[in-house]
């Protein structure tokens, strides 16, 4: 056969497994036969044939298979070459790991960091010394830490010198205000005593304006506005016991606080609202606040609230009943009064214009202070349903890939815009004061 012939691997594989012509001509038939000269050289013949056909098969396979591996070299090399990490660790393995720079500049830097940092530690410790000092200087007793209180002791001290002041001015006082210890005369009628006025929150302004229908009207639903004032403020009035609601109207919410075993009573000088407060089988006292307040002893009552109350007030008379309010209520009583917010402007042209029992918007600044000078420790408002439904758009593109920078920074500015007005215009509509009593002293 010649060299350039195909040979298949079947073909080698038949040759390769069958057995020697001399060795089927030892038949086990015939084993004492010896074979003649021309058998042996036949099958020496066919040995050396088979053994060339090997050698041709094996050269055949060497020479298919070289450009194979070479093929797989070149892919495993380009693979490793392609990688990141083989590559980094050449990059490490060519520099020694790490070079001595690179150490040289670590512990530089890790030096002068541990520098700064005991630096910055003696100002820490130098500031700390100075608010110790000013602590101490304040509360000498607590120090820092009691510093708040001992500036809220210091603040009920000058305001109560203030109402002592103002309480025991005498009728002829220049610098006399009116206030509640006194209240003015001014509108008495002719031959009427000095002393024999009722306050002027005793008198109502009109008897003929119908102010139960109003609030059927114009308030909202009743079973809503329970739910908000539970939730609001139910817990903190629970932990406060006895309950007052001045101005307690039909009695729902102290109805709903007696459901859980809240001790409540009622203010509420309207008659038939009395009337319906009381058919909850709540105390109820057919009267206004001040009055009231002042019938009782002093440092009995747990919490008051009031809510859309104190707006339908003359400012003397409010100041009496927050006065009256931190004297009744025991050590660290709670103070509630909830009332809309005129720094809201939606709020003066709808709803507080829209009733005409309203004396007077009382700002959120305003009262709060109102509160500090009558001698409560820890005053704080909360405010209450934005009126988001009237809420400018805001025009926001930082979502948008392909609006220009000079569109972006505009939509900024306006959406700056839009916020602030936002807040003036349609901000919260309620808010709330929530005030304590000073502690026990020690």
């Amino acid at each position: 056969m010649p060299p350039s012939d195909p040979v298949s691997p079947e073909a080698v594989d038949r040759l390769l497994a069958a057995p020697p012509e001399d060795a089927a001509e030892q038949s086990p038939a015939a084993p004492q036969e010896r074979p003649s000269l021309r058998g042996r050289a036949v099958a020496r013949a066919r040995r050396t044939a088979r053994a060339a056909a090997a050698r041709r098969l094996g050269a055949v396979y060497q020479r298919a298979a070289e450009p194979v591996n070479r093929r797989l070299e070149l892919m495993v090399r380009d693979a490793v070459d392609g990688d990141p990490a083989v590559e980094q660790v050449r990059e490490l393995a060519s520099r020694g790991s790490l070079d001595e720079d690179r150490l040289r500049h670590r512990d530089e830097a890790e030096r002068v960091t541990r520098v700064n940092l005991e630096l910055l530690k003696g100002e820490v410790r130098h500031v700390q010394e100075l608010l110790d000092e000013l602590g101490m200087a304040f509360a000498p007793a607590t120090g820092l830490a009691g510093a708040g209180a001992r500036f809220a002791e210091l603040r009920e001290a000058v305001h109560g010198l203030e109402r002592r002041m103002r309480s025991s001015a005498g009728p002829t006082d220049p610098g006399r205000s009116t206030g509640p210890a006194a209240p003015s005369t001014a509108d008495a009628p002719e031959g009427a005593a000095a002393g024999s006025l009722p306050d002027r929150s005793d008198q109502l302004e009109s008897t003929l304006f119908d102010y139960v229908g109003f609030e059927r009207r114009f308030r909202g639903d009743p079973e809503e506005i329970l739910t908000t004032l539970v939730d609001r403020y139910g817990d903190l009035l629970r932990d406060h016991q006895p309950v007052v609601d001045i101005g307690c109207g039909r009695g729902e919410l102290l109805g709903r606080l007696s459901e859980q075993d809240v001790a409540v009573i009622g203010i509420e000088p309207d008659p038939g609202m009395a009337v319906e407060a009381r058919e909850r089988g709540i105390e109820v006292h057919e009267e206004l606040a001040g009055p009231w307040l002042r019938s009782v002893p002093d440092h009995s009552l747990g919490s008051i609230i009031t809510t859309h109350v104190l707006e339908h007030l003359q400012l003397d008379d409010l100041i009496e009943v927050l006065e009256l309010a931190v004297t009744k209520l025991r050590p660290g009583g709670v103070f509630i009064s909830e009332t809309p917010n005129p720094a809201s402007l939606i709020v003066l042209g709808n709803s507080y214009l829209l009733d005409p029992t309203h004396v007077r918007p009382l700002h959120p600044s305003l009262l709060a202070f109102l509160c500090e000078t009558a001698g409560f420790r820890d005053v704080r408002l909360q405010f209450f349903s934005p009126a988001t439904g009237y809420h400018l758009p805001r025009v926001d593109l930082s979502g948008h890939r392909e609006a220009p920078d000079w569109a972006v920074e505009l939509a900024g500015s306006v959406d700056q815009g839009f916020s602030r007005l936002n807040e003036v215009l349609f901000g919260p509509q309620d808010y709330a004061v929530v005030a304590t009593t000073p502690p026990a002293a020690d």
